[in-house]
């Protein structure tokens, strides 16, 4: 029934960086502050340190979510339907659900607020991503060549799976569910 899918209502907390789970991931160490399931639905954010050269180099796209970005410290080249954003600190980014977008870090060190609305896409870090070792930027992975060391479990393929079926990259076939309109923009 409908009311089977509806989100639970907001309810308030009170959540901090201390607390929050922290992930590595692209030379990233990505922070849920705030995750979809505790607003409702409605948004969840993510605080990230991100090193020179990483970030979403592939164009992509977002087809249930809007994001944005708050530059906290740092500087990023947004591309946005073909444009590029510089973008520092003091500084917002909106990219609309369904656009084509990418970026890179052009400071040493960066530090933002990413947002997402309606709330969820944080689960896609938490289900690809590495459980971080310590609160700070991962090993540079930039250089290293990296092997898994045992083929997936089922559970994980599923859930990784699902996780994609939330963005699709541009010029590569897309996961079943996706908006193929979205991806041709």
């Amino acid at each position: 029934s409908n009311m089977d899918r509806q989100m639970p209502p907001n309810v308030s907390f009170l959540s901090g960086r201390d607390t929050a789970p922290a992930y590595w991931m692209y030379n990233i160490l990505w922070v849920p502050l705030i995750e979809g399931h505790q607003t409702g639905g409605s948004f969840s954010v993510i605080e990230q340190w991100m090193r020179k050269d990483s970030g979403a180099l592939v164009p992509h796209v977002h087809n249930f979510c809007d994001e944005w970005f708050y530059m906290i410290d740092g500087t990023i080249e947004f591309t946005v339907s073909g444009e590029k954003l510089p973008a520092k600190a003091g500084e917002n980014v909106w990219v609309a659900r369904g656009t084509v977008h990418s970026f890179v870090v052009t400071s040493d060190v960066c530090h933002v607020l990413n947002g997402y609305t309606p709330g969820g896409f944080e689960q896609v870090i938490k289900h690809l991503a590495k459980p971080a070792e310590r609160r700070e930027l991962p090993p540079d992975t930039r250089f290293m060549s990296w092997k898994p060391s045992s083929k997936p479990s089922a559970s994980w393929t599923q859930t990784r799976s699902s996780a994609l079926r939330q963005f699709s990259i541009r010029g590569r076939s897309m996961p079943q569910g996706c908006n193929r309109a979205a991806a041709s923009r």
